[in-house]
């Protein structure tokens, strides 16, 4: 498998017009975070494209650590956050919302430390076999991974709407697979994949409208 600055570029362009759709579908305020998903991947994507080309063209090597950190801020910040945070937010029942809480908080603590330690010990990235290579310099990186995995896959298996257990299930698929046969460019390649199942948000979005919150 092959990616490229095309790819990446296409994968933004698809998610942007998801985007719109989704944005649009989401008649409650409170799905809005949720509904943010195709948006955030489309940025996240674009920034991965214009790495791709800063290896190539160097005229725009300018854009090179600019590209890296902005791509990282998403894989290593912001979805961890997002993922506890969007389901706490459209979660109905209070037992489930209590226990997405917990996981919510879990984000934010995560979401915090990468801030931080992409401060402290930054990021690089190099091109090898056809996949980007981030490589992150931080400490406990076995507990940081943990961490990850808590916040962004049992949630949705922990949410009552309908159609989460099968974004969960697939989103889970593709960290599986990206380890297993891309572990080396797992954040790239896992990021790719999620940001193709984030196409799920707009069916998710259907078939869960209530519509717009009670002023």
């Amino acid at each position: 498998m092959c990616f490229s600055a095309g790819a990446s570029f296409g994968a933004s362009a698809l998610l942007f017009g998801t985007g719109i759709a989704t944005v649009k579908k989401s008649e409650a305020a409170r799905y809005l975070v949720f509904a943010s998903a195709p948006f955030l991947f489309s940025m996240q994507q674009f920034s991965e494209g214009m790495l791709w080309l800063s290896f190539q063209d160097p005229a725009l090597l300018a854009w090179h650590k600019p590209s890296i950190y902005t791509y990282s801020v998403f894989s290593q910040a912001v979805w961890p956050l997002w993922a506890p945070l969007s389901l706490w937010l459209i979660e109905p029942e209070p037992v489930r919302k209590k226990r997405l809480y917990y996981f919510l908080w879990i984000g934010i603590v995560l979401a915090a430390y990468m801030i931080f330690c992409l401060i402290a010990y930054g990021v690089t990235a190099t091109v090898e076999a056809h996949h980007i290579r981030y490589q992150l310099h931080f400490p406990n990186m076995n507990v940081r991974r943990v961490l990850y995995f808590l916040a962004t896959i049992p949630p949705f298996f922990l949410s009552s709407r309908s159609g989460m257990k099968v974004f969960g299930i697939t989103l889970g698929l593709s960290l599986v697979l990206s380890a297993i046969f891309f572990r080396y460019y797992l954040i790239s390649v896992w990021c790719f994949f999620a940001a193709i199942v984030s196409v799920l948000v707009l069916w998710i979005i259907l078939k869960n409208r209530e519509g717009p919150d009670p002023q």
